[in-house]
């Protein structure tokens, strides 16, 4: 389903994500790497759910489309900028861009509310390992 809202802005153009990492092999444990340098990322048990389900399909005001799933935790991730509450997909939210901590490309976004927080990253960056 694609959800048509307003959402964080991207700092580089980003094409619609190809695949999901989860679909890839790799069970509970498995390991979610950047397809770009292969620094970790996150797990597959990190998976979680926001607005009823762990992916989203998003369009942000520039028009692009963005494929994400959502993680409780992404370690492998840095945070780029202050928190923003402007066009959040999840309302009530802020977001930051999160990248890869090794290569520093986008990989998605964290968002934070009332000391919760969770990742929603771009599940065509990510794969199993």
């Amino acid at each position: 389903m694609l959800e048509a809202r307003p959402g964080p802005a991207t700092r580089r153009g980003d094409a619609p994500a190809r695949s999901t990492a989860d679909e890839r092999p790799g069970g509970d444990g498995a390991e979610l790497v950047c397809a770009a340098c292969e620094h970790r990322i996150t797990t597959v048990d990190a998976r979680v759910e926001r607005g009823g389900a762990h992916e989203h399909t998003f369009v942000n005001p520039g028009g692009f489309v963005h494929h994400v799933g959502c993680y409780a935790i992404a370690p492998g991730c840095v945070h780029i900028g202050a928190p923003d509450p402007a066009f959040s997909w999840f309302p009530g939210w802020t977001w930051q861009i999160a990248e890869c901590g090794r290569c520093r490309i986008h990989l998605g976004w964290i968002f934070r509310c009332a000391g919760e927080q969770f990742h929603a990253l771009l599940v065509g960056r990510l794969r199993t390992m």
